[in-house]
Parts: structure tokens; C-alpha cells; sequence
């Protein structure tokens, strides 16, 4: 008798368990952004190790409270400078590019960090201002949520979808001998590592992490967004092959390279990033990878995520101009 009364107590229990999961009140669990950090250890192991705590992204708030009148003028947007007739003598063509200046830049009379942002294979230097790179911008700066910062992006041309490299002309040559120095010649820049950063969008994302892997002395901090690392040694060699720099490159771990990642669930880009964050992880060697769990290979997942991409490239940067160096003086 106890038998039968057990089983129609569990019976009963059963039932008021799928009632509730039917109650369309009922919570729901909802998806969250994860992010993947590795923290590096001082005996790196020489097996894989297994995959790092996946935990939610914190929000972007602002840190600090703004002013009435947050800029040094009565601006309060930037404005992005054409340059069309750019020579390039590497790609033996002009490659344009456009700088975005924020408020009040002229004013200020300081020294800018800036980030080079790279667009994605079939498009060009006005990728990122057709994403809404101005007005996020503008905004988080309105907010005390960004950091004051320059943009540069560049077109990349046909030698951007080359995969040639140094010595050959290359695009990595196009940035580093051709970019840069017109850059610090023609803006008020702060000209370290830890205030020039390089990101970028899928083939971008490729140039951005190949450049600054090779170089940590002039960029220290890099970002790829759906970035796309292809895995065939013929197409892109060892020596400027990101998936290969982050399985046997031995300054990584001296590097010091801030270094984030991320890509929707849906994105085939998540692929090839899954795999070098997995060799940075077996390694130690910190990063940041974010998988978002709606999203594609495409402008609406990118444009969805610029705020987070800003957010990173200048997380360590001055929130005010007012902390930033003097133009009138030397770069630090």
C-alpha cells in the first residue's frame, strides 16, 4: 500500500511540475553574452589544457559622471577628416583613408591615443562610419563612457586582399613604413605602444592581429571582430599566420598585448578565433573572447557591438582631455 501511495504522490508531483512549465509567467532563462579570459600561470602546461570558465560580459556603464559642459569648446560632436589622394608607394595606388577627430580636438591642444580600425573584405574606409562608429562616439563621450580617442581608417585596396608579405609589398608595410608616419606627422597623437591600438573586421581583424602579434613594440593593444585566420600555411605562412604565432610564438608570452575577441554564435568566423584562443589558453597568455549568442557574419552583429569595441580600445586611456599631454610638448 505505501508502493501505490508513493507513486501516485510522484505521479502528482510530475503534474505540478509541467503545469509550471507551462505557465507562460513562469521565468525564463535567457541567453548571455560570455566572455573568455585566461589567466596566464607560470608553468604553462605542455598538454591542452581544458576550456577556460565562461562567464556573462559586465555591462557597459559609464564611469564617470559628465559635466554640463563636458568638451574644452561648445562642440560636443567630432568630425571625421577625408584624405583622398593618399600615394601609397608599397601598393603603387592611392589609398584613401578618413580620421575621425574628437570634440573639441583643435581646442584641446593635446595629445590623442588613436586606434587604426580596419574594414572587412569587400567594403571600404567608410565601413566603420556606415556602422555608427560617429555617433557612438560622440555619445559615449557625451556619457564619460568613452575615452577621447582618434580613428583612423584606412582603405585597404586590392593589396589588403593580397596575402603577400615583407619583404614583398605588403599591406603590413602599408600601416607600419606609410600609415603611422603620416598620422603622427598631421595629428597631435600620443605615440607609444599602450596608446596605438589596431582592430578590425573580418579580413581587417586578419591584418589587425598578424600586424600587432609581429609587432607588440608598436601596437599593444589589437582587437578582431569576426576576425577570420585562415589555417592553410600555403595561403598565409607561418611566420605572419595568426593561428601559428599563437601556438609557437615565443615573445607572446612577453608580449604584453591587450588582445580581444569576439564573434556571434551564428558567425563561421567563430571557427578559426575558437581555435586561437584555445592555443592562447593551452599557453597561459591572456585575452579576451567574447561569443554573443545572437549573431552573424555581418553589418547589424558589428554595429550592434561598437560601443564594446570602443569601450576596449580605450579602457586604460584618459575618460577627460584634460589628463591627456600637451601637444606643445614632445610626445611621452
Amino acid at each position: 500500500m505505501r508502493h501505490i501511495s508513493f507513486l501516485i504522490y510522484l505521479v502528482f508531483a510530475a503534474l505540478v511540475l509541467l503545469a509550471a512549465a507551462c505557465d507562460p509567467l513562469a521565468p525564463q532563462a535567457t541567453p548571455q553574452v560570455i566572455i573568455v579570459t585566461p589567466i596566464p600561470s607560470d608553468t604553462p602546461p605542455a598538454t591542452p589544457t581544458p576550456p577556460p570558465t565562461r562567464t556573462p560580459i559586465p555591462t557597459l556603464t559609464p564611469i564617470r559622471t559628465p559635466t554640463v559642459t563636458p568638451f574644452p569648446c561648445d562642440d560636443d560632436s567630432g568630425r571625421v577628416e577625408i584624405f583622398n589622394q593618399f600615394r601609397s608607394p608599397t601598393a603603387g595606388t592611392t589609398l584613401r583613408y578618413q580620421v575621425y577627430m574628437p570634440p573639441c580636438y583643435l581646442e584641446s591642444q593635446k595629445r590623442y591615443p588613436y586606434v587604426f580600425l580596419l574594414h572587412g573584405a569587400a567594403n571600404n574606409e567608410t565601413h566603420w562610419p556606415g556602422l555608427g562608429l560617429v555617433e557612438t562616439l560622440d555619445q559615449g563621450f557625451r556619457l564619460g563612457a568613452l575615452s577621447p580617442m582618434i580613428v583612423v581608417m584606412p582603405y585597404m585596396g586590392s593589396i589588403g586582399n593580397d596575402n603577400t608579405f615583407p619583404p614583398d609589398p605588403s599591406f603590413e608595410t602599408v600601416v607600419l613604413d606609410e600609415l603611422i608616419p603620416a598620422i603622427e606627422r598631421d595629428f597631435c597623437t600620443w605615440n607609444d605602444r599602450e596608446h596605438r591600438a589596431i582592430g578590425g573586421i573580418s579580413r581587417g581583424g586578419f591584418w589587425a592581429y598578424s600586424i600587432a602579434l609581429r609587432h607588440p613594440d608598436v601596437f599593444g593593444i589589437v582587437g578582431g571582430h569576426s576576425a577570420f585566420f585562415p589555417d592553410d600555411l600555403r595561403t598565409v605562412p607561418a611566420a605572419f599566420n595568426p593561428l601559428e604565432l599563437a601556438l609557437n610564438a615565443s615573445f607572446l608570452e612577453e608580449a604584453n598585448l591587450r588582445m580581444y575577441l569576439d564573434n556571434g554564435a551564428s558567425d563561421f568566423s567563430g571557427i578559426s578565433q575558437e581555435l586561437f584562443s584555445s592555443r592562447l589558453s593551452a599557453r597561459g597568455i591572456p585575452h579576451t573572447y567574447v561569443i554573443n549568442p545572437v549573431g552573424d557574419h555581418d553589418d547589424a552583429y558589428w554595429s550592434a557591438h561598437l560601443s564594446e569595441y570602443l569601450a576596449f580600445y580605450g579602457r586604460t586611456w584618459p575618460r577627460s582631455a584634460d589628463d591627456l599631454p600637451s601637444c606643445l610638448e614632445p610626445s611621452p
